[in-house]
């Protein structure tokens, strides 16, 4: 019994940190093309907006060329407090994006009103579909996210519309330049077809071995 209560106390304890990861959403990473503002107190000649270019770097004030691409927020901010501590004795720092590279996602297939819309934020797909109209397919059993840089997450209907708890809430994000597709097609069941067609063609050996047996 001792053992018992030794464990529900570790898990009690635990339940803290499982609820905080289980709440955290992942941050925006910076892209090419992004604005940002970098601000730094009581020093107005570092702080400035920035456009991020196409080779994923900002030029900043004295520091020079800085690799800003892939970072979000926070990590850009630690990056710059390093930076400027050679300028600057502990300097507080702040990062802000002003506007993503294209403020747009894509959603195309089988929804009400296909096309692009603006964003000024990452949204859910839950409000990517009402900006659309909605499905036209009431039993869609799949959505697909294709990201910016290509890459291509699936979203089961069944687990989408199933409790909210347990909703991946860090992979259902859209972010600009991501597209949110919804097949429209009919989906050929291929494994009922080849079990239909394996039962026709064990008949068909059946039939032919029962002809060969009457023919004898």
């Amino acid at each position: 019994m001792t053992g018992f209560y030794r464990g529900l106390m570790v898990v009690l304890l635990a339940l803290p940190a499982l609820v905080r990861a289980e709440l955290q959403v992942v941050e925006y990473a910076l892209e090419p093309g992004d604005v940002i503002r970098v601000n730094v107190a009581e020093h107005p000649e570092f702080s400035g907006q920035h456009k991020i270019r196409p080779d994923g770097r900002i030029n900043f004030p004295v520091v020079g060329e800085v690799d800003v691409a892939s970072l979000t927020c926070a990590q850009l901010v630690k990056l710059m407090q390093g930076k400027l501590s050679a300028y600057i004795n502990n300097p507080v720092v702040s990062v802000s994006i002003e506007a993503y590279y294209a403020n747009k996602i894509f959603v195309i297939g089988g929804v009400r009103k296909p096309g692009e819309y603006n964003i000024f934020e990452p949204i859910d797909v839950m409000k990517a579909l009402a900006m659309c109209g909605g499905l036209t397919k009431a039993k869609a059993r799949r959505l697909k996210i294709i990201r910016g840089d290509g890459r291509v997450e699936t979203i089961r209907m069944k687990e989408f519309w199933g409790d909210e708890t347990h909703r991946d809430n860090e992979k259902w994000v859209l972010h600009p330049g991501d597209t949110l597709y919804a097949p429209d097609r009919f989906e050929v069941p291929w494994a009922m077809i080849a079990t239909i067609l394996g039962i026709v063609n064990l008949t068909l050996v059946i039939i032919l071995n029962s002809d060969r047996v009457g023919s004898l």
